[in-house]
C-alpha cells in the first residue's frame, strides 16, 4: 500500500476519532441538561414540560450517538468510494423517522403517566377520557409513522390504500358485532354519559352497579354482590342508561292512612307536617316539599308526604327518611289521631244467633 494511503487512512482514523468523541461529549451534555431541566420542573402543575424533557433525554442522547457514527460513515464512504449513495441518505431517513416516533410514543405515556399524580394540577377530563384519546393518538401516529417509511421504501402509498380500502370493507361486514362495540365506546367517551366510578343501571336488562373499566369493546360493571358485568359497549346505543350518581336530590314519597273517625284533625295535621318539613335542613326548600290529602281510601284518608332530600348518599338518605316518617308519626300521634288499618264490618241480622242455637 502507498504511503499515500496510509496517510489517508490515518486522517480518517483522526476525524473518525474526533467526530466520535464530540457525539460522546454532547450527547452528555444534552443528557445532563435535559436531567437537571426534568428537575426543575418536576415539582411544577403541568402536565407537559417535565414530561417533555423526561421523554426527549434518551431520544436525544442515543441522537448525537446516531449522528457520530453517521459523520463516520461518511468518512469511510468518501475512502472506499461507494457507488450506491442513496441507499445511506435512505437508512438515514428512516432512522431519523423513528428516532422522532419514539419520542413522541414515549412522550405519550409519560403524559398519562402525569396525570395519575396527586401533585398535578387537576383537568377537567376522566381517565377513561385520557386513556382512550392516549390509545387513540398512539394508533394515529403508529399508522402515519407505517405510512411515512413504506414511501421511504418505495412503496406505493395510493395503491396500498386503495387495496386497504377494499379489505377493510370485508373486514367491517365480517366484524360488524366488534366494530358497533368500539363505535358503542367511542359514542361513550364522547357523550359520556358515565364515568368510572358512577353507579348505573340498564333497567332493561336487569344489570345495575358501579363502573369499574370503560374498555375499547367492553364496559366492565361491578355488581352489589361484588360480581362482575361484562356489557358490550354496543348495548349503550340502544339503551336507556340511568345514572342515579349525578342525581341532584331523593325523594321521599310517602301516602298515610288516617282513620276516618279522625276527619275533623284532618287540616291541623297537614298544617303541622309542612311547617315540619319547612324547617328541616336535611329537606331541599326550592323544590316541593308538602303534605296533601289525596283520596277517601277504602278504609282510610289517604294523606300524600312528599319531599326531596339535599344529600343523595344512600345511607344518609335513609336516615333522613327516618327522620321524616317519625317526625309525621308525632304529629298525627300529637293530634290523637291514628293510622288506619284494613279493617272489616260484619252486620248480623237479629235473632241470627238465636236461631242458630
Amino acid at each position: 500500500m502507498p504511503w499515500q494511503d496510509y496517510s489517508t487512512l490515518t486522517l480518517l482514523l483522526f476525524k473518525s476519532a474526533t467526530v466520535m468523541g464530540i457525539s460522546l461529549v454532547l450527547a452528555w451534555l444534552c443528557n445532563q441538561g435535559l436531567r437537571k431541566i426534568e428537575k426543575h420542573f418536576d415539582n411544577s402543575p403541568s402536565h407537559w414540560d417535565d414530561t417533555l424533557a423526561r421523554a426527549a433525554r434518551p431520544v436525544m442522547t442515543i441522537a448525537f450517538l446516531l449522528l457520530g457514527f453517521s459523520l463516520m460513515a461518511d468518512f469511510l464512504l468518501e475512502y472506499i468510494q461507494l457507488e450506491n449513495i442513496a441507499l445511506v441518505g435512505q437508512v438515514r431517513r428512516i432512522v431519523l423517522i423513528l428516532l422522532i416516533y419514539m419520542l413522541l410514543i414515549r412522550y405519550l405515556r409519560l403524559v398519562r403517566s402525569s396525570f395519575y399524580k396527586t401533585n398535578r394540577r387537576a383537568v377537567r377530563m376522566d381517565k377513561a377520557t385520557l386513556e382512550f384519546m392516549i390509545k387513540l393518538l398512539q394508533i394515529a401516529l403508529t399508522l402515519a409513522i407505517i405510512l411515512t417509511l413504506l414511501q421511504n421504501l418505495g412503496v406505493s402509498i395510493s395503491g396500498l390504500l386503495a387495496f386497504g380500502g377494499v379489505g377493510g370493507l370485508a373486514v367491517g361486514l365480517a366484524a360488524r358485532d366488534m366494530l358497533a362495540n368500539l363505535f358503542g365506546g367511542l359514542t361513550i367517551y364522547m357523550d359520556r354519559p358515565f364515568v368510572v366510578g358512577d353507579k348505573i343501571s340498564l333497567q332493561d336488562q336487569n344489570i345495575e352497579g358501579f363502573v369499574e373499566h370503560i374498555g375499547w369493546r367492553q364496559t366492565r360493571i361491578r355488581g352489589y354482590d361484588r360480581t362482575p358485568v361484562y356489557v358490550p359497549n354496543a348495548l349503550f346505543t340502544n339503551l336507556a342508561v340511568v345514572n342515579p350518581s349525578r342525581m341532584q336530590n331523593r325523594r321521599i314519597n310517602v301516602v298515610i292512612g288516617l282513620r276516618y273517625q279522625d276527619f275533623s284533625r284532618l287540616n291541623d295535621i297537614i298544617h303541622d307536617i309542612d311547617a315540619f318539613l319547612a324547617q328541616h335542613n336535611d329537606i331541599d326548600q326550592g323544590r316541593d316539599a308538602l303534605a296533601r290529602f289525596t283520596d277517601y281510601g277504602a278504609s282510610s284518608l289517604d294523606l300524600l308526604v312528599r319531599c326531596f332530600t339535599v344529600d343523595t348518599d344512600w345511607g344518609n338518605y335513609m336516615q333522613v327518611r327516618q327522620n321524616i316518617l317519625m317526625g309525621v308519626g308525632e304529629i298525627v300521634t300529637r293530634h290523637g289521631a291514628e293510622f288506619a288499618f284494613p279493617t272489616r264490618t260484619l252486620d248480623i241480622p237479629e235473632g241470627f244467633v238465636s236461631a242458630n242455637g
